[in-house]
Parts: C-alpha cells; structure tokens; sequence
C-alpha cells in the first residue's frame, strides 16, 4: 500500500516538471523569436517599393539611394532624397514601431508591418502617407 502512495506521488512529481518544463520553452521561444526581430533590424535597409491600396509604385530618382541603417547601438543613419540624416531611435517590439529622433529632436514614428531577413515594411505615422507601405529591401 505504501509503495502505491509513493508511486502516485512519483506519478504527480513528473507531471508538474513536464508541465513546468514545457511552460518555460513555450515562454522562452517566445522571447528568442523577439530577440531574432530585434536583431533582424539591425541593417541597412533600402527603399524598395511604395504599395498604395494594392497597387506597388516604384520610388522616384531622387529617391534611387535611399536607405535606413538601424545600428545595434540605438543610432540610426538615413538617407532620403539624397539628404542623409543622423540620430537615435526608440524600438518597441509590443507595440511593433520605431520612433527616430533626429539632432533637431524631431520625432518620426514607423510602425513595422513586416520584417524578415531581406524585407522590412513599414508605415510613417505621417498625415500624408498614412495610408502608404515603404517597402525596405536588404541585399543578400
């Protein structure tokens, strides 16, 4: 009788470490797979394409060069319309956006659609381009 005890308790023990240990992958493949975003980021990205209610738009020539270098550091450099500009941003992964400040502490919040290996789409909190995707493109 007392073997049976011991061998429920037994029982009742691996469960709750098999539960736990599941519990802890599930929550740290989670966090592994933010962190992989996060790193992601980190690179230079070029503009691609503009995509309008479906309908994709190449960016003009001014625009042939323009690129945003998100470094590990919270810096950023970018180039738009052939002007290049410098400074620091805010990444929020919950919220999925990124707030770049620029010398002159002009704020630009971009909210991050899409990002893998070789792509990163966003949308500027802009009034005027708040309905367009800036599609990014990172070369192989």
């Amino acid at each position: 009788m007392k073997m049976i005890k011991n061998y429920k308790g037994l029982k009742n023990s691996i469960k709750t470490v098999c539960i736990t240990s599941l519990l802890i992958i599930a929550v740290s493949s989670n966090v592994f797979g933010q962190e992989d975003k996060t790193n992601m980021l980190f690179n230079t990205w070029y503009l691609d394409t503009y995509k309008i209610e479906g309908t994709e738009y190449p960016p003009n020539k001014k625009e042939k060069d323009d690129y945003i270098l998100f470094k590990e550091d919270m810096t950023f450099i970018s180039k738009s319309e052939g002007k290049e500009e410098e400074g620091t941003y805010i990444l929020n992964i919950n919220g999925a956006y990124v707030v770049m400040s620029d010398k002159y502490d002009e704020n630009i919040k971009a909210y991050i659609i899409s990002i893998s290996k070789n792509s990163l789409i966003l949308k500027y909190d802009i009034n005027e381009i708040m309905d367009v995707e800036v599609h990014y493109y990172k070369p192989i």
